[in-house]
Parts: C-alpha cells; structure tokens; sequence
C-alpha cells in the first residue's frame, strides 16, 4: 500500500469517526437550554480562563525556547508562533496544524527542520507524560474501593513517572539499541516495509537522542507541569461555574480526559471526539445528565477554539510584521 493510499484511508477514517460521532452527540443534548448553560459562565469566569489560556501558550513558548536551546530564540518571534502554530492545530484537519511550527521556526528563526521536529516531537511526549500521570493518580486518589491500597499505589503511579522520565530521557538510547537488535531481522526481509521500519526507527532515536541533556530536559520536564496546571485551570474556572462539585482528585480526572482526547489522531480537528470524552467523564465522575455532560463538552471544546482563535489571529498579525529569515542555523 502506497503512502498516499495510506494517507487517504486515514483521512476518511477520521472523517467518519467525527461524522458518527457528532451525529450521536448533538441528538443528546437540549439545544433549547443550551443558552441558559451559557449563561451560568460569570464574566470573571470567561476573564479567567483566558488568562489562564494566554499563561498556558505563554509556557508552551519557554518550553519550545528550553527544546530549542533557550537563548537564541527571540521572545518576540517563538511566542508569536506558538500562538499562531496553538490555532492551526486546533482549526486545521488530520494535524496539519503541527506543520506550521516547523515551517515558521524555519522561514523566521533559521531553525532546521530536524530541530523542529525535534522540540515539538519532545514537548508532545512530555505534555502526555504528564497527563497519563496525572491521570493515574487522581483516579487512584478517587477510587473509594482502592481506600485501603492507596498510599502503595500512589507509590507506584510515583515510580511509574520516575521510570517512565528516564525511559524518555534516555529514549534515543533505549531505541537505538532496539534497532541493531532488529537490524539482522529487516535486512533478512528487504523490503518497503522493513526499509522502512528502519529508517522510522533511527529518525525516533536521532529526534529523542536531542532531548537527551540534563538541564534542557528536566527544564522541559518542569515546564510541562506548570503547562497542565495552566490547562487545568482554563477549564476548572468554566466548570465551578457550570456547578461542578467534585473534589479535587475526580477534577482532574474528569479534566485529564477531556485534555488526553486532543490528542486522538482519527479525527478531524478533534470534533466529536473531544465532546465525547467530556461527556463521559463528567456522566461517570460527576454523576451530569447525559444532556447536561454532552453540551458542557461542546461548551469547553468550543471556548478552546475561541480563545485559540484570539491569540492565533495576534501571533499572525505579529509574525507578518517580521522580516523572513535569510538562511538556517542548525538549532
């Protein structure tokens, strides 16, 4: 199978996935009431939340500045982009929007298309880590049947991280080391799809072996932490208004599926998808009606676009002011 033939079955696979599931979503939910949902959302909660928004892909920048190298790039271009490059992931299909950071770091900041890749392969890795984690231990945490467990399974989640930080650090390594011992196997079988195989592998070891220095990685690392709580709050603040009452650890468990649904690839700019993860963790872990829960997950994903779309539409005003660059610098 050819890679575009590939590429077509993907795509219409993600558009029927956000067909079938939009269909089911929006006959759950009460449009009639959806204006009275809206307005339960106070003034000085939709302030809220896009400062916490705007602090979100403000610390998204410092992150890709710490994977880039940090000083040589300048605040005025990498926090433009990354507003800019934040929008087009959410707006655009089948993540063609991730092509924008690497073509912009190129054409404005000299940065190679390798070094691209690389900071925003690493910023991707880490922002999962840190919600799987996240994830694991609140649901450990609101779990009333593992009571008697829970300080020996948080323990473990503790661990998990730990383990699972230096699996990613020392990730280059680990893959390289995968490949020689394939390598005999994949020469025995020449063909397309073991020479590609190969050449896949030693692309994840070179884009992982990048991220591989102490300070650079565990500043990434940090940063990514303060990334999540920036996103746990932008939806926190609309959710206290909406009459979420969950404590704390089934917050972030109900927030952390609705953040780990971005990342879904068969989909089309997240649409149905997204909703539905946030239909099902506030149905389960909140105890919403299905109406209810449905039409918070339109109200949240729709808020997202919205604020993307602010910031995205400066960034693009900003980067069109400056000059193109003129020739390109390793990173």
């Amino acid at each position: 199978m050819s890679a575009k033939t590939r590429q077509r079955l993907v795509r219409l696979l993600s558009i029927a996935v956000t067909s079938g599931l939009l269909i089911v979503l929006v006959e759950r939910v009460e449009w009639g009431e959806f204006d009275k949902l809206l307005a339960r959302v106070s003034l000085l909660g939709w302030c809220a939340a896009l400062l916490a928004y705007l602090a979100l892909n403000l610390l998204r920048a410092l992150r890709f500045r710490v994977l880039l190298g940090g000083e040589v790039s300048p605040w005025r271009l990498l926090i433009p982009i990354t507003f800019y490059h934040n929008f087009l992931v959410r707006a655009l299909p089948f993540k063609l929007g991730e092509l924008s950071y690497i073509a912009l770091l190129r054409s404005r900041l000299n940065y190679s298309m390798e070094a691209g890749v690389s900071s925003l392969f690493g910023a991707r890795l880490l922002e999962l880590l840190i919600i799987v984690i996240v994830f694991a231990a609140s649901i450990l945490s609101s779990a009333e049947q593992l009571a008697g467990q829970r300080d020996e399974l948080l323990i473990a989640v503790a661990l998990t991280f730990v383990g699972s930080a230096l699996a990613l650090y020392y990730g280059g390594a680990l893959v390289g080391r995968l490949h020689k011992l394939l390598r005999p196997l994949l020469l025995r079988h020449d063909n397309r799809l073991a020479r590609l195989l190969q050449t896949r592998l030693i692309q994840l070891a070179d884009e992982l072996d990048r991220i591989r220095q102490p300070r650079l990685f565990f500043s990434a690392l940090l940063i990514s932490c303060f990334t999540y709580t920036c996103s746990f709050l932008t939806n926190y603040v609309l959710l206290r208004d909406l009459g979420l009452t969950v404590d704390l650890p089934a917050a972030i468990a109900i927030i952390s599926i609705g953040m780990f649904a971005s990342a879904f690839p068969f989909t089309v700019s997240g649409f149905g998808v997204v909703e539905a993860a946030w239909s099902f963790g506030l149905m389960q872990l909140a105890g919403w009606s299905e109406s209810d829960a449905t039409a918070t997950g339109f109200l949240l994903h729709g808020f997202q676009l919205f604020a993307a779309a602010i910031y995205g539409l400066a960034g693009y005003l900003l980067i069109q002011l400056s000059p193109e660059a003129s020739s390109t610098r390793g990173g």
